[in-house]
């Protein structure tokens, strides 16, 4: 558990749930709050803050249905709700869910199925908490020249068509915008689905094969946001199929569909297929997220705000990064941009409790980690020869390395105490590109 004690609220009319369940979520570490009527529910959400909520469907007066709809309509209790019953049929937990209930589970309760379905609905709110703060610091308290076209644009597209383009690089963390985008837009009984195009197509399937498997995806999903992701994954012929479908399907929806588009720092990488969309649709809502390394001044916050929040709700050591880790971090070109960071403070903060981070302790999570936060090495090293796992290892530490030195060579070369000759041979031999990669 973390330090930040969460707060449950139990509301059932049966006294034996309501004893058993406090029992079980509080021997796990969670405060527990009881009602057993939905008046005395409402008196406990007006006078405490809740991070979840099970609710019985069958009370006497106003029952667990009722109060759902209820504090749906007036986006009055933030936290999700899990519904619980022992006589529901599939039809009411299905009507539930479609209201905003998170999930549904049925009595007798399961010792497991409640645990589970408590960690999962608090972890959901738990990043939804970590998007709000980083949205709210990057709307006012960042350089405001960086985002402001971003979120002028995210502004506007809540009145506008049901397309909305996210394009940044790897890590910008357009799902978190599209997330922002749907919250502005929606309330808790509408839903946010991710569907990742390229997980949709098996390989041995037909490529028009995926647009049978998107409608099927699609065709039932109520009003509320839908975030693909993954079209870049795909390849072209697959990149166009996706896009002629949106336009058929698109102006019958009401959903808002909201599209991942992958952008590198050369434009030539973006897939001609994506055209197809902006010509079909001329207002559509095209975002350009920006790279960290063009808001490189807001390192230091954005470093104290991704350990304070791990810190308080991980129940991890309050640490801070040193004058001399920060100023580094600062002028670190951040290839992976806003994730990479997250993921390196989060390493950093569950490999040691010393209270001063400095700049070794980063340096060494970089090379280790990468930017997406994957290891060093990716291959299966135990499988390969002793000169191919050299090979493998050398490869991956000098692309580290010029990362963080910026793709100096002439750095590089004092950094890992090479003669710059045999350096560059190395390079060549390892078949590392890094004339073009100055940032």
């Amino acid at each position: 558990m973390n330090d930040q004690q969460k707060t449950i609220l139990i509301i059932d009319d049966e006294p034996e749930i309501r004893n058993l369940m406090e029992e079980i979520l509080s021997e796990e570490g969670y405060k527990t709050l009881s009602a057993e009527s939905a008046q005395r529910a409402e008196h406990i959400i007006t006078n405490n803050q809740i991070d979840l909520v099970y609710l019985d469907i069958w009370m006497p007066g106003t029952d667990g249905v009722e109060l759902l709809k209820k504090w749906t309509k007036t986006n009055k209790l933030k936290a999700p709700i899990i519904m619980i019953s022992g006589h529901a049929t599939i039809k009411t937990a299905v009507e539930t869910t479609r209201l905003g209930a998170f999930d549904f589970i049925e009595k007798p309760l399961s010792i497991e199925k409640l645990l589970t379905s408590a960690e999962q609905a608090l972890s959901i709110k738990d990043e939804r908490d970590l998007d709000d703060k980083i949205i709210s610091f990057l709307k006012t308290k960042t350089n405001t020249n960086t985002y402001s076209d971003c979120f002028a644009s995210l502004d506007s597209a809540v009145d506008k068509n049901n397309l909305v383009c996210l394009r940044g690089e790897v890590g910008t963390e357009k799902e978190m915008f599209a997330k922002h985008l749907h919250h502005q837009q929606y309330n808790q009984k509408h839903k946010f689905v991710r569907v990742q195009l390229n997980l949709l197509l098996a390989e041995q399937q037909e490529s028009s094969a995926i647009i049978n498997e998107l409608t099927k995806t699609l065709e039932y999903l109520e009003e509320g946001t839908v975030y693909l992701s993954g079209l870049v994954n795909l390849d072209m012929e697959n990149q166009i199929n996706v896009q002629n479908f949106l336009i058929n399907w698109l102006p019958k929806q009401r959903n808002r569909y909201v599209l991942e588009m992958l952008s590198t720092k050369s434009k030539a990488s973006i897939p001609e297929g994506h055209k197809i969309l902006e010509q079909a649709f001329p207002d559509i809502v095209v975002i350009n997220l920006p790279p960290l390394r063009q808001h490189l001044q807001d390192v230091p916050d954005l470093l104290k705000i991704f350990a304070n929040y791990f810190a308080t709700q991980e129940d991890l050591s309050q640490r801070r990064f040193s004058l001399a880790a920060m100023n580094m971090l600062s002028k670190y070109a951040w290839p992976g941009n806003l994730k990479q960071l997250k993921n390196m403070v989060h390493t950093i903060l569950i490999r040691s409790n010393k209270e001063i981070i400095n700049i070794e302790e980063v340096e060494e999570t970089l090379i280790l980690q990468g930017p997406g936060g994957d290891l060093l090495v990716q291959n299966d090293i135990m499988s390969m020869t002793m000169t191919e796992a050299k090979k493998e290892f050398e490869k991956a530490f000098l692309l580290r390395q010029l990362e963080l030195v910026g793709w100096k060579v002439t750095e590089l070369a004092r950094r890992v105490d090479m003669e710059r000759t045999n350096l560059y041979r190395k390079l060549s031999s390892l078949g590392i590109e890094y004339k073009n990669k100055k940032q």
